[in-house]
């Protein structure tokens, strides 16, 4: 284990009801512990399960805590740090609009080459890009978008998981 604080991935099943999310941002909040992203949704056809997905920063010890307390609230199920090996995949989805004139515009579109995009809106003087990748590659496209009239930004956070066969509700049986 390491003492260097780095950024991490937690997933954790759990049930949807009322008050759950609140009490999983609770323990983060009451240990002094801040989240970057959050992204939650329902994963079962019955809509009784959600996966929440979390990036904050912390140590090897630190996350294991978290991970361990995690497990103590009721209505959590399984949780486990998705970066600890780095045998994981991440997507996030970003929404970046820019404003500037048509060569601007083309210019832009070409900085883009290299990462995964689409064109959502175009009006005017004012283009939306969809970008799709891992936080870091999101990072990269707006630090190009920001050269061509960046104006606003909306991203979903992280969605990652485990590559392989490996599964966040079997990880005991591993």
């Amino acid at each position: 284990m390491t003492d260097i604080s780095k950024r991490r991935v937690i997933a954790v099943i759990i049930d949807n009801e009322f008050g759950a999310l609140a009490r999983v941002v609770e323990l983060f909040s009451a240990r002094g512990y801040n989240i970057e992203t959050l992204s939650v949704a329902p994963i079962s056809n019955d809509k009784k399960l959600s996966r929440i997905t979390i990036t904050t920063f912390g140590t090897d010890k630190t996350i294991e805590l978290i991970c361990k307390l995690l497990c103590r609230i009721v209505p959590v199920h399984h949780s486990a740090e998705l970066s600890k090996d780095d045998n994981y995949i991440e997507r996030e989805l970003c929404l970046a609009q820019i404003i500037c004139s048509k060569e601007m515009f083309i210019k832009a579109k070409n900085a883009l080459d290299n990462f995964r995009f689409d064109i959502i809106d175009t009006e005017e003087d004012s283009t939306v890009f969809e970008i799709i990748g891992s936080s870091n590659q999101i990072d990269e496209a707006l630090t190009i978008l920001n050269n061509y009239g960046l104006a606003t930004v909306s991203r979903t956070g992280i969605a990652g998981g485990f590559k392989g066969k490996k599964r966040l509700d079997r990880l005991d049986k591993i």
